[in-house]
């Protein structure tokens, strides 16, 4: 019973959101409500993620398992950000140099990976499947995409060109909000799945 209280509650959550983005004036202070109460969830699920990855690592420390010098590194890492958040404000220069000196180049290494992944499966795509428009359209926005991220097709300020690079480099935006939707509506599917019993076969349980 409790269960299917839980993914009531779920189901009817996610309606709402998928409603917001038609009625966004009528559904704009609900909206913020969920919003804030599912930041709320997502710290504690953080803080409880963060409590488990450190008592992971600590372990490997203690039983001098293989990769312990690792786990010392993050530890050592972790408790001065921790310390440095608590001590000073987001505002101070140090703690702002702190944080961005590594989480910029990191974010900017996985994105870089991410796009020359992109660009090698989609390759592999054509080798498994052909050149059919699927597979080209794949490989065109993987290639386009590490090609304006890089920075290197430059334009002078106010032209059609910038204009054209500046539309480049915003389609990767409407396939992030595709895969959203995608998300949101999977989330969705998988609730109604749950709440009328539904199996992976299709026949009732």
């Amino acid at each position: 019973m409790k269960k299917l209280i839980f993914a009531a509650i779920t189901l009817l959550v996610g309606l709402t959101v998928l409603a917001g983005f038609f009625f966004s004036d009528q559904l704009g202070p609900t909206l913020t409500l969920i919003f804030e109460w599912g930041l709320v969830l997502v710290a504690v699920g953080g803080l409880v993620g963060m409590g488990y990855l450190a008592a992971t690592h600590i372990r490997n420390i203690v039983q001098r398992k293989k990769g312990w010098i690792y786990s010392a590194v993050l530890l050592a890492a972790f408790l001065i950000s921790m310390v440095a958040g608590f001590t000073l404000s987001l505002d101070n220069p140090f703690y702002r140099d702190l944080i961005l000196n590594v989480q910029v180049p990191v974010e900017t290494s996985l994105l870089a990976i991410l796009a020359a992944t992109l660009l090698y499966a989609s390759l592999r795509l054509i080798r498994t499947r052909g050149w059919t428009p699927l597979t080209i359209a794949f490989m065109a926005s993987a290639f386009f995409s590490l090609l304006f991220d890089l920075g290197l097709i430059r334009t002078a300020s106010g032209t059609v060109g910038e204009q054209v690079v500046a539309f480049f480099q915003r389609l990767p935006l409407v396939g992030a909000r595709g895969v959203l939707i995608g998300m949101g509506l999977g989330g969705l599917l998988m609730g109604l799945r749950f709440l009328f019993s539904i199996n992976s076969s299709g026949g009732e349980r």
